[in-house]
Protein backbone atom coordinates (compact mmCIF):
# COMPACT_ATOMS: atom_id res chain seq x y z
CA UNK A 1 0.00 0.00 0.00
CA UNK A 2 1.02 3.61 -0.46
CA UNK A 3 2.33 5.36 2.62
CA UNK A 4 0.92 8.54 4.12
CA UNK A 5 4.34 10.10 4.66
CA UNK A 6 4.99 10.17 0.88
CA UNK A 7 1.86 12.25 0.34
CA UNK A 8 2.56 14.55 3.28
CA UNK A 9 6.14 15.27 2.15
CA UNK A 10 4.94 16.33 -1.29
CA UNK A 11 2.15 18.51 0.09
CA UNK A 12 4.55 20.22 2.47
CA UNK A 13 6.93 20.86 -0.43
CA UNK A 14 4.11 22.51 -2.39
CA UNK A 15 3.28 24.81 0.54
CA UNK A 16 6.90 25.76 1.13
CA UNK A 17 7.66 26.45 -2.53
CA UNK A 18 4.40 28.34 -3.12
CA UNK A 19 5.16 30.63 -0.19
CA UNK A 20 8.62 31.34 -1.56
CA UNK A 21 7.29 31.97 -5.07
CA UNK A 22 4.60 34.36 -3.89
CA UNK A 23 6.99 36.37 -1.75
CA UNK A 24 9.70 36.74 -4.41
CA UNK A 25 8.08 36.77 -7.86
CA UNK A 26 8.12 40.04 -9.81
CA UNK A 27 5.25 39.64 -12.31
CA UNK A 28 2.73 37.21 -13.73
CA UNK A 29 5.16 35.83 -16.31
CA UNK A 30 7.59 34.80 -13.59
CA UNK A 31 4.74 33.50 -11.44
CA UNK A 32 3.40 31.13 -14.12
CA UNK A 33 6.86 29.85 -15.05
CA UNK A 34 7.91 29.17 -11.46
CA UNK A 35 4.61 27.44 -10.68
CA UNK A 36 5.03 25.36 -13.83
CA UNK A 37 8.53 24.33 -12.69
CA UNK A 38 7.08 23.46 -9.28
CA UNK A 39 4.47 21.25 -10.96
CA UNK A 40 7.28 19.56 -12.90
CA UNK A 41 9.21 18.92 -9.68
CA UNK A 42 6.14 17.55 -7.90
CA UNK A 43 5.26 15.31 -10.84
CA UNK A 44 8.78 13.88 -10.96
CA UNK A 45 8.59 13.09 -7.25
CA UNK A 46 5.24 11.39 -7.72
CA UNK A 47 6.62 9.39 -10.65
CA UNK A 48 9.61 8.33 -8.59
CA UNK A 49 7.36 7.35 -5.67
CA UNK A 50 5.07 5.37 -7.97
CA UNK A 51 7.94 3.52 -9.68
CA UNK A 52 9.62 2.62 -6.38
CA UNK A 53 6.33 1.45 -4.94
CA UNK A 54 5.44 -0.65 -7.99
CA UNK A 55 8.89 -2.22 -8.08
CA UNK A 56 8.60 -3.19 -4.43
CA UNK A 57 5.13 -4.70 -4.86
CA UNK A 58 6.20 -6.61 -7.97
CA UNK A 59 9.09 -8.05 -5.97
CA UNK A 60 6.71 -9.27 -3.25
CA UNK A 61 4.21 -10.80 -5.67
CA UNK A 62 6.70 -12.52 -7.99
CA UNK A 63 7.16 -16.26 -8.32
CA UNK A 64 10.02 -16.61 -5.83
CA UNK A 65 10.83 -20.16 -6.89
CA UNK A 66 11.44 -19.05 -10.46
CA UNK A 67 12.65 -15.44 -10.28
CA UNK A 68 15.81 -14.83 -8.26
CA UNK A 69 16.63 -11.26 -7.23
CA UNK A 70 20.16 -10.36 -8.38
CA UNK A 71 20.63 -6.62 -7.91
CA UNK A 72 19.13 -3.19 -8.61
CA UNK A 73 20.04 -0.90 -11.47
CA UNK A 74 19.26 2.76 -12.13
CA UNK A 75 17.30 3.82 -15.20
CA UNK A 76 16.78 7.34 -16.56
CA UNK A 77 13.65 8.27 -18.50
CA UNK A 78 12.96 11.67 -20.06
CA UNK A 79 9.36 12.66 -19.33
CA UNK A 80 7.51 15.86 -20.34
CA UNK A 81 8.32 17.13 -16.83
CA UNK A 82 12.03 16.39 -16.95
CA UNK A 83 14.31 13.44 -16.40
CA UNK A 84 13.30 10.93 -13.72
CA UNK A 85 15.89 8.53 -12.34
CA UNK A 86 14.72 5.45 -10.49
CA UNK A 87 16.10 2.08 -9.42
CA UNK A 88 14.46 -1.16 -10.37
CA UNK A 89 15.24 -4.72 -9.41
CA UNK A 90 16.89 -7.17 -11.79
CA UNK A 91 15.90 -10.83 -11.66
CA UNK A 92 17.26 -14.03 -13.13
CA UNK A 93 14.67 -16.44 -14.51
CA UNK A 94 15.89 -19.79 -13.16
CA UNK A 95 13.86 -21.66 -15.78
CA UNK A 96 15.05 -19.86 -18.91
CA UNK A 97 18.23 -18.22 -17.65
CA UNK A 98 17.10 -14.83 -18.95
CA UNK A 99 17.45 -11.58 -17.03
CA UNK A 100 14.29 -9.56 -16.39
CA UNK A 101 13.25 -6.19 -15.02
CA UNK A 102 9.69 -6.73 -13.81
CA UNK A 103 9.03 -3.01 -13.49
CA UNK A 104 10.08 -2.34 -17.10
CA UNK A 105 7.88 -5.18 -18.34
CA UNK A 106 4.85 -4.06 -16.35
CA UNK A 107 5.12 -0.43 -17.50
CA UNK A 108 6.01 -1.33 -21.10
CA UNK A 109 9.43 0.35 -21.05
CA UNK A 110 11.49 -0.94 -23.96
CA UNK A 111 15.23 -1.65 -23.46
CA UNK A 112 17.48 1.35 -24.06
CA UNK A 113 14.45 3.59 -24.59
CA UNK A 114 15.24 6.98 -23.05
CA UNK A 115 12.03 8.83 -23.87
CA UNK A 116 8.89 8.04 -21.92
CA UNK A 117 5.80 6.92 -23.89
CA UNK A 118 4.15 10.30 -23.47
CA UNK A 119 7.30 12.18 -24.49
CA UNK A 120 7.58 9.95 -27.55
CA UNK A 121 3.94 10.62 -28.40
CA UNK A 122 4.43 14.38 -28.13
CA UNK A 123 7.69 14.30 -30.12
CA UNK A 124 6.14 12.30 -32.97
CA UNK A 125 3.08 14.56 -33.07
CA UNK A 126 5.28 17.66 -33.32
CA UNK A 127 7.54 16.00 -35.92
CA UNK A 128 4.45 15.41 -38.07
CA UNK A 129 3.81 19.16 -38.06
CA UNK A 130 7.25 20.69 -38.58
CA UNK A 131 10.92 19.95 -39.38
CA UNK A 132 12.77 17.91 -36.77
CA UNK A 133 15.10 20.71 -35.63
CA UNK A 134 12.15 23.06 -35.11
CA UNK A 135 10.34 20.32 -33.20
CA UNK A 136 13.30 20.01 -30.83
CA UNK A 137 13.32 23.77 -30.23
CA UNK A 138 9.56 23.85 -29.61
CA UNK A 139 9.70 21.00 -27.09
CA UNK A 140 12.51 22.72 -25.22
CA UNK A 141 10.62 26.02 -25.08
CA UNK A 142 7.27 24.54 -24.08
CA UNK A 143 8.77 22.53 -21.22
CA UNK A 144 11.13 25.27 -19.99
CA UNK A 145 14.09 23.07 -20.88
CA UNK A 146 12.77 19.93 -19.18
CA UNK A 147 12.73 18.09 -22.54
CA UNK A 148 16.05 19.01 -24.12
CA UNK A 149 16.61 16.45 -26.86
CA UNK A 150 18.36 16.58 -30.22
CA UNK A 151 16.57 16.80 -33.55
CA UNK A 152 18.13 13.44 -34.45
CA UNK A 153 16.40 11.85 -31.45
CA UNK A 154 13.03 13.09 -32.66
CA UNK A 155 13.86 11.84 -36.16
CA UNK A 156 14.66 8.40 -34.76
CA UNK A 157 11.37 8.23 -32.84
CA UNK A 158 9.34 9.33 -35.87
CA UNK A 159 11.13 6.86 -38.13
CA UNK A 160 10.60 4.01 -35.69
CA UNK A 161 6.89 4.80 -35.45
CA UNK A 162 6.64 4.97 -39.25
CA UNK A 163 8.48 1.67 -39.55
CA UNK A 164 5.99 0.04 -37.18
CA UNK A 165 3.13 1.34 -39.36
CA UNK A 166 4.82 -0.09 -42.46
CA UNK A 167 5.20 -3.48 -40.78
CA UNK A 168 1.58 -3.43 -39.65
CA UNK A 169 0.33 -2.46 -43.13
CA UNK A 170 2.43 -5.19 -44.75
CA UNK A 171 1.18 -7.81 -42.31
CA UNK A 172 -2.46 -6.82 -42.93
CA UNK A 173 -1.92 -6.75 -46.70
CA UNK A 174 -0.41 -10.22 -46.71
CA UNK A 175 -3.23 -11.51 -44.53
CA UNK A 176 -5.77 -10.41 -47.15
CA UNK A 177 -3.98 -11.01 -50.45
CA UNK A 178 -1.64 -13.90 -49.59
CA UNK A 179 -3.59 -15.83 -46.97
CA UNK A 180 -7.10 -14.94 -48.11
CA UNK A 181 -8.33 -13.53 -44.79
CA UNK A 182 -11.27 -11.16 -45.25
CA UNK A 183 -11.09 -7.68 -43.69
CA UNK A 184 -13.47 -7.13 -40.79
CA UNK A 185 -14.89 -3.69 -41.52
CA UNK A 186 -18.45 -3.18 -40.30
CA UNK A 187 -19.48 0.26 -41.50
CA UNK A 188 -22.16 0.12 -44.20
CA UNK A 189 -22.20 2.47 -47.18
CA UNK A 190 -23.93 2.18 -50.55
CA UNK A 191 -21.24 4.21 -52.34
CA UNK A 192 -17.51 4.62 -51.78
CA UNK A 193 -15.23 7.14 -53.47
CA UNK A 194 -11.50 6.59 -53.78
CA UNK A 195 -9.09 9.22 -55.17
CA UNK A 196 -5.36 8.81 -55.67
CA UNK A 197 -2.38 10.89 -56.73
CA UNK A 198 1.40 11.16 -56.45
CA UNK A 199 3.39 13.94 -54.83
CA UNK A 200 7.06 14.26 -55.71
CA UNK A 201 9.54 15.33 -53.04
CA UNK A 202 13.26 16.01 -53.26
CA UNK A 203 15.43 12.96 -52.62
CA UNK A 204 18.92 12.81 -51.20
CA UNK A 205 21.81 12.93 -53.62
CA UNK A 206 22.88 9.34 -54.29
CA UNK A 207 25.94 10.28 -56.33
CA UNK A 208 23.98 10.48 -59.59
CA UNK A 209 22.70 14.01 -59.15
CA UNK A 210 19.42 15.27 -57.75
CA UNK A 211 16.49 12.91 -57.82
CA UNK A 212 12.80 12.88 -56.90
CA UNK A 213 10.79 10.47 -54.76
CA UNK A 214 7.15 9.72 -55.54
CA UNK A 215 4.83 9.43 -52.53
CA UNK A 216 1.52 7.84 -53.40
CA UNK A 217 -1.55 8.96 -51.51
CA UNK A 218 -5.07 7.60 -51.63
CA UNK A 219 -8.22 8.91 -49.96
CA UNK A 220 -11.39 6.91 -49.46
CA UNK A 221 -14.64 8.54 -48.32
CA UNK A 222 -18.41 8.15 -48.52
CA UNK A 223 -19.29 11.61 -49.79
CA UNK A 224 -19.09 15.30 -49.00
CA UNK A 225 -21.01 17.15 -46.32
CA UNK A 226 -21.47 20.90 -46.05
CA UNK A 227 -19.65 22.39 -43.03
CA UNK A 228 -19.89 26.10 -43.84
CA UNK A 229 -20.45 28.63 -46.58
CA UNK A 230 -18.78 27.28 -49.72
CA UNK A 231 -17.05 24.61 -47.65
CA UNK A 232 -17.50 20.86 -47.66
CA UNK A 233 -15.82 18.08 -45.75
CA UNK A 234 -15.14 14.48 -46.73
CA UNK A 235 -17.38 12.09 -44.85
CA UNK A 236 -15.58 9.23 -43.04
CA UNK A 237 -12.25 10.03 -44.71
CA UNK A 238 -9.52 7.37 -44.71
CA UNK A 239 -6.03 8.30 -45.94
CA UNK A 240 -3.36 5.87 -47.19
CA UNK A 241 0.15 6.99 -48.12
CA UNK A 242 3.57 5.52 -48.79
CA UNK A 243 6.51 5.12 -51.15
CA UNK A 244 5.66 1.92 -52.97
CA UNK A 245 4.74 0.47 -56.35
CA UNK A 246 1.20 0.69 -57.70
CA UNK A 247 0.14 -2.92 -57.11
CA UNK A 248 1.24 -2.96 -53.48
CA UNK A 249 -0.26 0.49 -52.90
CA UNK A 250 -3.71 -0.54 -54.12
CA UNK A 251 -3.59 -3.69 -52.03
CA UNK A 252 -2.85 -1.53 -48.98
CA UNK A 253 -5.75 0.75 -49.94
CA UNK A 254 -8.16 -2.19 -50.16
CA UNK A 255 -6.89 -3.56 -46.85
CA UNK A 256 -7.25 -0.28 -44.97
CA UNK A 257 -10.65 0.51 -46.45
CA UNK A 258 -11.70 -3.02 -45.50
CA UNK A 259 -10.78 -2.34 -41.89
CA UNK A 260 -13.49 0.34 -41.71
CA UNK A 261 -16.13 -0.58 -44.31
CA UNK A 262 -17.89 -3.80 -45.19
CA UNK A 263 -16.73 -3.72 -48.82
CA UNK A 264 -19.16 -6.47 -49.84
CA UNK A 265 -22.04 -4.12 -49.01
CA UNK A 266 -20.79 -1.29 -51.26
CA UNK A 267 -22.93 -1.13 -54.39
CA UNK A 268 -20.94 1.45 -56.38
CA UNK A 269 -17.31 2.52 -56.36
CA UNK A 270 -15.91 5.68 -57.92
CA UNK A 271 -12.18 5.93 -58.50
CA UNK A 272 -10.66 9.29 -59.42
CA UNK A 273 -7.21 10.40 -60.51
CA UNK A 274 -5.14 12.32 -63.02
CA UNK A 275 -5.12 9.60 -65.65
CA UNK A 276 -1.83 7.98 -64.66
CA UNK A 277 -1.58 4.29 -65.54
CA UNK A 278 -0.87 3.24 -61.94
CA UNK A 279 -4.10 4.93 -60.80
CA UNK A 280 -6.15 3.14 -63.46
CA UNK A 281 -4.53 -0.05 -62.20
CA UNK A 282 -6.69 0.39 -59.10
CA UNK A 283 -9.85 -0.21 -61.16
CA UNK A 284 -8.98 -3.92 -61.16
CA UNK A 285 -9.50 -4.11 -57.39
CA UNK A 286 -13.04 -2.73 -57.25
CA UNK A 287 -16.25 -4.32 -58.57
CA UNK A 288 -18.94 -2.09 -60.10
CA UNK A 289 -16.42 0.73 -60.45
CA UNK A 290 -16.65 4.00 -62.38
CA UNK A 291 -13.50 5.93 -63.26
CA UNK A 292 -13.47 9.75 -63.02
CA UNK A 293 -10.75 12.06 -64.30
CA UNK A 294 -9.83 14.57 -61.63
CA UNK A 295 -11.23 18.03 -62.67
CA UNK A 296 -8.13 19.86 -61.46
CA UNK A 297 -5.86 17.90 -63.79
CA UNK A 298 -8.37 18.23 -66.64
CA UNK A 299 -8.37 22.04 -66.29
CA UNK A 300 -4.59 22.09 -66.05
CA UNK A 301 -4.25 19.99 -69.22
CA UNK A 302 -6.62 22.33 -71.07
CA UNK A 303 -4.71 25.42 -69.96
CA UNK A 304 -1.35 23.91 -70.89
CA UNK A 305 -2.61 22.86 -74.31
CA UNK A 306 -4.88 25.77 -75.24
CA UNK A 307 -3.97 28.59 -72.87
CA UNK A 308 -2.63 30.54 -75.85
CA UNK A 309 -5.87 30.18 -77.83
CA UNK A 310 -8.92 31.45 -75.96
CA UNK A 311 -11.42 30.65 -78.70
CA UNK A 312 -10.24 27.05 -79.06
CA UNK A 313 -10.23 26.65 -75.27
CA UNK A 314 -13.89 27.72 -75.15
CA UNK A 315 -14.91 25.41 -77.98
CA UNK A 316 -13.19 22.37 -76.47
CA UNK A 317 -14.65 23.09 -73.02
CA UNK A 318 -18.20 23.30 -74.39
CA UNK A 319 -17.69 20.04 -76.29
CA UNK A 320 -16.41 18.37 -73.13
CA UNK A 321 -19.52 19.47 -71.25
CA UNK A 322 -21.67 17.86 -73.95
CA UNK A 323 -19.54 14.71 -73.87
CA UNK A 324 -19.14 14.82 -77.67
CA UNK A 325 -15.73 13.52 -78.74
CA UNK A 326 -16.34 14.38 -82.40
CA UNK A 327 -16.72 18.07 -81.53
CA UNK A 328 -13.68 17.95 -79.23
CA UNK A 329 -11.57 16.40 -81.97
CA UNK A 330 -12.85 18.89 -84.54
CA UNK A 331 -11.97 21.89 -82.35
CA UNK A 332 -8.54 20.49 -81.55
CA UNK A 333 -7.80 19.79 -85.21
CA UNK A 334 -8.75 23.35 -86.18
CA UNK A 335 -6.52 24.77 -83.42
CA UNK A 336 -3.68 22.45 -84.42
CA UNK A 337 -3.75 23.65 -88.06
CA UNK A 338 -3.42 27.26 -86.94
CA UNK A 339 -0.50 26.56 -84.56
CA UNK A 340 3.18 25.87 -85.00
CA UNK A 341 6.14 24.62 -83.01
CA UNK A 342 5.70 24.28 -79.24
CA UNK A 343 2.04 25.34 -79.30
CA UNK A 344 1.20 22.68 -81.87
CA UNK A 345 2.98 19.98 -79.88
CA UNK A 346 1.03 20.99 -76.78
CA UNK A 347 -2.27 20.57 -78.64
CA UNK A 348 -1.21 17.12 -79.87
CA UNK A 349 -0.33 16.18 -76.30
CA UNK A 350 -3.70 17.47 -75.09
CA UNK A 351 -5.59 15.39 -77.70
CA UNK A 352 -3.69 12.28 -76.60
CA UNK A 353 -4.48 13.00 -72.93
CA UNK A 354 -8.19 13.61 -73.51
CA UNK A 355 -8.57 10.53 -75.71
CA UNK A 356 -6.86 8.25 -73.18
CA UNK A 357 -9.09 9.56 -70.39
CA UNK A 358 -12.31 10.06 -72.33
CA UNK A 359 -14.19 7.49 -70.30
CA UNK A 360 -13.22 9.26 -67.07
CA UNK A 361 -14.32 12.62 -68.48
CA UNK A 362 -17.75 11.43 -69.61
CA UNK A 363 -18.67 9.44 -66.48
CA UNK A 364 -20.83 12.07 -64.77
CA UNK A 365 -24.01 10.17 -64.03
CA UNK A 366 -25.13 9.10 -60.55
CA UNK A 367 -22.30 10.81 -58.72
CA UNK A 368 -21.13 14.20 -57.62
CA UNK A 369 -17.77 15.55 -58.71
CA UNK A 370 -14.74 14.08 -57.04
CA UNK A 371 -11.76 16.45 -57.15
CA UNK A 372 -10.75 16.28 -53.48
CA UNK A 373 -7.32 14.73 -53.93
CA UNK A 374 -5.29 17.90 -54.59
CA UNK A 375 -6.37 19.46 -51.30
CA UNK A 376 -5.67 16.20 -49.47
CA UNK A 377 -2.19 16.01 -51.00
CA UNK A 378 -1.38 19.53 -49.85
CA UNK A 379 -2.75 19.27 -46.31
CA UNK A 380 -1.45 15.80 -45.46
CA UNK A 381 1.82 15.44 -47.39
CA UNK A 382 3.08 18.47 -49.33
CA UNK A 383 2.68 21.02 -46.52
CA UNK A 384 5.10 19.03 -44.35
CA UNK A 385 7.41 17.36 -46.84
CA UNK A 386 7.88 19.84 -49.72
CA UNK A 387 9.46 22.61 -47.68
CA UNK A 388 12.48 24.40 -49.08
CA UNK A 389 15.74 22.53 -48.58
CA UNK A 390 14.19 19.24 -47.42
CA UNK A 391 15.82 16.06 -48.77
CA UNK A 392 14.51 12.56 -48.16
CA UNK A 393 15.63 8.98 -48.42
CA UNK A 394 13.12 6.42 -49.70
CA UNK A 395 12.67 4.94 -46.23
CA UNK A 396 12.54 8.30 -44.50
CA UNK A 397 9.89 9.60 -46.90
CA UNK A 398 7.84 6.42 -46.64
CA UNK A 399 7.88 6.31 -42.83
CA UNK A 400 6.94 9.96 -42.42
CA UNK A 401 4.22 9.73 -45.09
CA UNK A 402 2.65 6.86 -43.16
CA UNK A 403 2.75 8.92 -39.97
CA UNK A 404 1.08 11.82 -41.76
CA UNK A 405 -1.65 9.48 -43.04
CA UNK A 406 -2.15 8.13 -39.51
CA UNK A 407 -2.48 11.69 -38.22
CA UNK A 408 -5.10 12.46 -40.89
CA UNK A 409 -7.04 9.38 -39.80
CA UNK A 410 -6.82 10.25 -36.10
CA UNK A 411 -4.66 7.17 -35.50
CA UNK A 412 -1.29 8.75 -34.71
CA UNK A 413 -1.55 8.08 -30.96
CA UNK A 414 -2.25 4.40 -31.63
CA UNK A 415 0.73 4.30 -33.99
CA UNK A 416 3.08 5.53 -31.29
CA UNK A 417 1.63 3.07 -28.77
CA UNK A 418 2.86 0.21 -30.95
CA UNK A 419 6.19 0.82 -29.17
CA UNK A 420 4.93 -0.02 -25.75
CA UNK A 421 3.68 -3.40 -24.57
CA UNK A 422 2.59 -2.71 -21.01
CA UNK A 423 1.01 -5.19 -18.56
CA UNK A 424 -1.78 -3.27 -16.75
CA UNK A 425 -3.24 -6.44 -15.26
CA UNK A 426 0.11 -7.28 -13.64
CA UNK A 427 0.19 -3.80 -12.10
CA UNK A 428 -3.35 -4.11 -10.72
CA UNK A 429 -2.62 -7.50 -9.20
CA UNK A 430 0.57 -6.24 -7.56
CA UNK A 431 -0.96 -3.04 -6.17
CA UNK A 432 -4.11 -4.59 -4.74
CA UNK A 433 -7.26 -2.72 -3.76
CA UNK A 434 -6.26 -0.64 -0.70
CA UNK A 435 -4.98 2.80 -1.68
CA UNK A 436 -3.23 3.84 1.55
CA UNK A 437 -1.51 2.01 4.38
CA UNK A 438 -1.36 3.54 7.85
CA UNK A 439 1.92 2.13 9.09
CA UNK A 440 1.94 0.62 12.56
CA UNK A 441 -1.83 0.60 12.94
CA UNK A 442 -3.16 -2.53 14.59
CA UNK A 443 -6.06 -4.46 13.16
CA UNK A 444 -9.34 -3.09 14.52
CA UNK A 445 -7.71 0.03 15.95
CA UNK A 446 -9.67 3.25 15.46
CA UNK A 447 -7.96 5.29 12.68
CA UNK A 448 -8.46 8.59 14.51
CA UNK A 449 -6.84 7.23 17.68
CA UNK A 450 -3.96 5.88 15.64
CA UNK A 451 -3.42 9.23 13.93
CA UNK A 452 -3.62 11.08 17.27
CA UNK A 453 -0.85 8.85 18.67
CA UNK A 454 1.22 8.64 15.50
CA UNK A 455 1.18 12.33 14.44
CA UNK A 456 2.21 14.27 17.59
CA UNK A 457 2.63 17.47 15.57
CA UNK A 458 -1.14 17.82 15.63
CA UNK A 459 -1.09 18.55 19.36
CA UNK A 460 2.48 19.67 19.98
CA UNK A 461 4.09 23.14 19.99
CA UNK A 462 3.81 23.36 16.19
CA UNK A 463 0.06 22.73 16.12
CA UNK A 464 -0.62 26.37 15.20
CA UNK A 465 1.62 26.36 12.14
CA UNK A 466 -0.12 26.64 8.74
CA UNK A 467 1.27 23.32 7.48
CA UNK A 468 -0.30 21.60 10.51
CA UNK A 469 -3.60 23.50 10.56
CA UNK A 470 -4.26 23.34 6.83
CA UNK A 471 -2.52 20.13 5.78
CA UNK A 472 -2.17 17.55 8.53
CA UNK A 473 -5.52 18.28 10.16
CA UNK A 474 -7.28 17.90 6.81
CA UNK A 475 -5.43 14.66 6.20
CA UNK A 476 -6.40 13.24 9.58
CA UNK A 477 -10.07 13.84 8.76
CA UNK A 478 -9.96 12.34 5.27
CA UNK A 479 -7.45 9.48 5.49
CA UNK A 480 -9.34 7.37 8.07
CA UNK A 481 -12.17 7.05 5.60
CA UNK A 482 -9.92 5.26 3.08
CA UNK A 483 -7.30 3.67 5.28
Amino acid sequence: MLKIRNVVEIILLVIKEMHQILTTCQDFAELEKRIYRLVQTITLKLLLTACNYLDEELMKSRDKERLKLIHTKTREIITPFGEVMFKRRYYRDLKTGEGRYLLDEALGLAPRQRLSPWTTEIAVHVAAEMPYHKAAILLRELTLGAVDIRAMTIWEEAQEAGKKLLEQAEEERQAVFDRGELPKGRRQSRELRVEADEVWVAGRDNGKGRRKIAIKIGVGYEGKVKVGQNRRSLQERQVVAGVTEGKVFWEEVITQLGRRWDLSAVEEYYVGGDGASWIKQGLEYFPRVTYRLDPYHLRRALLEGLGHNEAAYKEVSEALIKGDWAEVDKALSAAERKSKGVERRRIIKLRHYLKNNWEGICQTKATERLGAIEGQVFHHIARRMKRHGARWSNKGADHLARLLAARANGELKEAVRLFWQAQPETIRQAVGDKPIRTEGRKHGQDPEEWLRASVPALYGPASGEPWVKYVLRVLTKELPNIA
